[in-house]
Formats: structure tokens, sequence, C-alpha cells
């Protein structure tokens, strides 16, 4: 990303005179200069981070608050495109297995709190290819366990050292100088650029991580990043009122390229009905939320995505986890009871969302869902009963399925629920439990059924499809056929190819009954009147302040 350059060329007084204004940050004038600058932005995660150690942190709370704290190699745009972040240029052979990246040398660590003096804005501390070597060392390094390390798999040597056959330092990452990187892969990968614009491919610095004793990512002195914000305080009691992380501009990048908020308040709360609560208090400036109660308010404005499928899982332990029983339920699924017009859900007989893309568009253009549907009332009829005599058992106990408050409006599933009912006289109840108790009892098997949630950290079919091969809740017994077709389309030069291997993909995942999907489901940034610029990924949920502005 190359820097905003100025040609003086006989410009006037006045010219340079506002141009001086423009360009003094950090003196407090630029932000009346330039419309919408200078604002405080509030926003509301939902749940502590669960650390800000980018190579290893997975939940919604953490990847907001690290692409506010970190720039990657590359970055996601406002509009989706792939640009230049720490790189400034990069080349790709034509084998497509050599990437080499030339990094901007006006990227800089900075660390707002904290004594030691080797980290302040003094030391004016560049970014360095070492900080990235270092960082992809860590991501498959066996002894973190990192689930973000499976995406990467593709680069050299990348497989044996999470096997812990050889040493991390082989990972094929190398520093060829300071602000030249090399990546050497395996097999090639169409995705592996999208890669990098996420969160587990951010630098981190050796001497800092080494410093913090094995802190690194969970107090607020041992955060230190090189993006547009850094770590002020970080507070957070379980059991307290107040708990917020506070960030404010690293001015040594302010000075390179432009942050228009002066700081961010993230405030830390356990619900996403909490977070609602307080942006219609007036509390915070926007909200990312899967419901759409606040949609087409004049005061709010929207930007969402069909970037979610929901769908049933089973515990592998309940009668309901028999194959035989979850292909009865698939083949008596009437998706012609799903409201075509529904504002929020489309009926989903696939995997992948519609806001995945492939060949520039929605997935579900070039993979029709007709291809998954089969309905097939007396095939079902002949599983179920097979399944009652497997299990030795006269017909299966009522069974809860357990949904989290708030995920959508559930009485779209209770009309399915009933013709089950009525197909294979199954009894259904759902049981609707807060975002805590949910994520407990999904940890520790306590539930027969319950509507689940896949989506994937970009737009990429195969983000969304590798949930399968690392969600402990997704219980797919064809991971090894799963991972080959994911291997193959993407050493696949061809995307025309991709998309048949995409399809089979979700055909593998379908055919083990592992989950069943049921609806596409959107996901929403909700803003106040008068907020602009806010970068949402509706993948991720990541929201990114960098050109945030308010305009009223």
């Amino acid at each position: 990303m190359n820097g905003g350059v100025m040609m003086r060329k006989g410009i006037s007084i006045l010219t340079a005179f506002a141009l001086l204004l423009l360009f003094c940050c950090g003196c407090g004038e630029d932000e009346n200069v330039i419309k919408g600058a200078g604002h405080s932005f509030s926003y509301t995660l939902v749940g502590n981070p669960d650390t800000l150690d980018p190579q290893l942190a997975v939940n919604a709370s953490a990847q907001t608050v690290l692409c506010n704290l970190f720039e990657g190699l590359l970055v996601t745009g406002a509009d989706g495109s792939i640009r230049n972040g720490v790189a400034e240029s990069y080349e790709i052979s034509e084998d497509r297995k050599h990437y080499t990246f030339h990094l901007r040398e006006n990227n800089y660590w900075y660390q707002a709190i904290g004594e030691n003096v080797s980290f302040d804005a003094d030391a004016k501390m560049n970014v360095t290819a070492e900080d990235f070597v270092f960082a992809f060392q860590r991501l498959f390094d066996p002894v973190y366990h990192s689930a973000n390390a499976e995406a990467f798999a593709c680069i050299s040597n990348a497989r044996d050292i999470m096997k812990g056959i050889i040493s991390p330092e082989k990972i094929g990452v190398h520093a060829a100088d300071r602000f030249t990187l090399e990546f050497t892969l395996d097999f090639p990968n169409s995705n592996f650029l999208t890669l990098l614009t996420t969160t587990a491919a951010l630098p981190c610095n050796a001497a800092f991580f080494e410093s913090t004793k094995g802190r690194y990512g969970l107090d607020e002195e041992s955060v230190m990043g090189n993006g547009s914000f850094a770590m002020q305080r970080w507070l957070y009691d379980p059991y307290g009122k107040y708990n917020v992380i506070q960030l404010v501009r690293n001015k040594l990048n302010h000075e390179e390229h432009r942050v228009f908020p002066t700081d961010l308040n993230f405030y830390i709360e356990e619900t996403d009905g909490d977070a609602a609560r307080i942006f219609t208090e007036g509390n915070t400036d926007c909200y990312v939320s899967t419901q759409n109660s606040l949609i087409g308010r004049a005061d709010y404005h929207t930007q969402q995505a069909y970037t979610i499928t929901l769908g049933l899982i089973a515990n592998p332990e309940s009668h309901f986890a028999d194959i035989n029983v979850l292909s009865a339920m698939a083949l008596t699924l009437d998706r012609g009871l799903i409201p075509t017009d529904h504002p929020d859900i489309q009926p989903a007989a696939g995997i992948l969302p519609p806001g995945v893309t492939l060949l520039n568009k929605s997935c579900r253009e070039l993979i029709a869902d007709s291809a998954f549907q089969v309905y097939d009332p007396p095939e079902a009829d002949r599983l179920y009963h097979k399944a009652l005599r497997k299990l030795r058992i006269s017909e299966l106990e009522e069974c809860r399925i357990m949904v989290c408050a708030g995920m959508m409006d559930y009485t779209v599933l209770l009309d399915l629920l009933e013709k089950w009912g009525a197909e294979l006289d199954l009894h259904f109840q759902i049981e609707e439990v807060t975002e805590s108790e949910y994520d407990s009892r999904l940890a520790s098997g306590d539930y027969a059924m319950a509507l689940y949630a896949v989506s994937g950290s970009t737009q990429d079919a195969s983000a969304v499809l590798a949930r399968f091969l690392t969600d402990p809740q997704l219980h797919c017994s064809q991971q090894k056929e799963l991972r080959a077709l994911l291997d193959q389309a993407a050493a696949e030069p061809n995307l025309a190819n991709c998309v048949e291997i995409y399809r089979q993909a979700e055909e593998t995942v379908l055919a083990d009954y592992c989950f069943l999907p049921l609806f596409y489901k959107q996901r929403y940034l909700i803003c106040k009147s008068g907020v602009a610029d806010v970068i949402f990924n509706p993948f991720s949920g990541q929201v990114q302040f960098t050109e945030a502005k308010f305009l009223n």
C-alpha cells in the first residue's frame, strides 16, 4: 500500500497552509479539516476476547480487536477486495508455489502503555520480515495447538511441523532481507492471498513476545500491535459491571497512514441482547448482530449479507445421531415450508451460504441447492424403522432441540418440526437458552440436538468447508475425503473446475449427515445515522475503524 505522496509544484501560500492543516496529524487541527474525523467510537463486544494473541485467537470479539490493533501483509477493503497492508508489493511465481512480499519501511510497532522503553514511541521500531517469520513459526508450533494452523497447511513443511516431526524453524517462510518476505508452498493454494488477510497471519515481534514471559495476548501490558490503534486499557472481571478495552491511535502509523478516529472504546458484555440494548440506548455507534429487529429504522443504516448456514447437529451419544434417523429426517425435510420472501432467512439445502463467492458470483448461482434436495417420504420411513430395529427401541424419545436465544425467528423452525412429526412420528420441542448456557452445554455435550451456525472467516468456500475439519461440534467422519477435495480445489488453477470440486465437497459433508442444513441466515452491521466508512466483514464479524467517520 503506497502512502499518500504529495507533489508540491507551484502551490500557492493558501494551498500550502491548507495542506499543512490537513497533514498535521495529532495536533488537533486536522480533526476540523476533514469532515467526520476525530470521533471517539464505541462498540460492544459480545464476550471477552479469548486471547489477543493473533496466532491463537478464534472468537469474534478477539477478531475485531485484533484487526484494529494489527495490520497484516494484506487487508480486506470495504468492497471485499484484497489490498496491500504492510506489503508494498508482491510477486507470485508461475507455478504459484513461491510468493515474495516487499514490506513498507514505514510501519511501526507501538505500545501505548508499559515501562519497557525498547517498545515505546521513541524506539520507532519497524515491522520487518522477521516478525512475520516468527509469527508463522508460532502458528505451526505443536506446543500452541493453534486452531488456525490447518488453514495454512499448504506452506512447506507445515503438516510435519504440526505433527512434531520437524522443528517450527523449518516452515517455508523466510526473510530474504529486513523488508523482503518469502513463502514456499508444498502445493499451490488459490486462496493463499485471502488467508494472509486473516488474523492468524498477523506479525509477532519476537523480542516483545519473550518479554511477556508467557502472558502474550492475555493482558493490556502483554499486547503490542502494528496497526491503526494501540492498547490503552483492558479491564475484564466476569463479576464486574464495567468491562472495557480502550484503544488509542498508534501515533507512529498515524503519521504515515491516516487514522480517522481518535480512540475506540470496546465495551464487553455477555449477550447479544446486552449489546442491542446499549446500542439502542445510544451508547455505541454500531452493532453487529444476526437479528433483524432493528432493520428499517430511519435513524439507522445497515450492511448485511447471507454468510451463515443454520442446521441441526446431533449429540454423538444421542439416538438422533444414528445415520438412518438423520437420513430419514433429511428425506422428509420440506423446504417449501420456508417462505422465500422471508426478510432474514432463505431455505438451505447446501453447506455454503449465498455470500460465498465463486467466479465473482454467489456460490448458490453456480451450485444450485436443487442438486442436494431429495424429498422421499417412503424411503425415509424405511430408514427410520431400520434405525429403530438397530437401536432396539419401539420409538424415539421426544427430542429437545437446543437453540440460542435471538439466533432467528423460530416460528419457521416450528413448522419444520411439525412436518417431521406428521411424516415420521418424531416429537420435538424447541429449548431456547442464553448464549452462555448454549456454549456451555455444547462443550459439555448436554444436549440431544442443537441448531448450529456454520460460517467462515472469509467469503471463500474453503473457509466455510474447513469448519468440518476443525470444529469440535461438527463430528464429520469424512474428514480425510473432505481435506483431499479442499487441497485439490486450492491447487486447481482453473477456477471453473473449482466449482465442481466444491460441489463434491458439499456433497461429501451432506452424505455424512453430521450437519443437516435448514436456513441461510444474514449477519448485519447496524450503524447510527452519521456513522460512515466502517469496514465490516460479514463472515468473521470483524469491524475495522481506521477510516471510520461521524458526519453529523
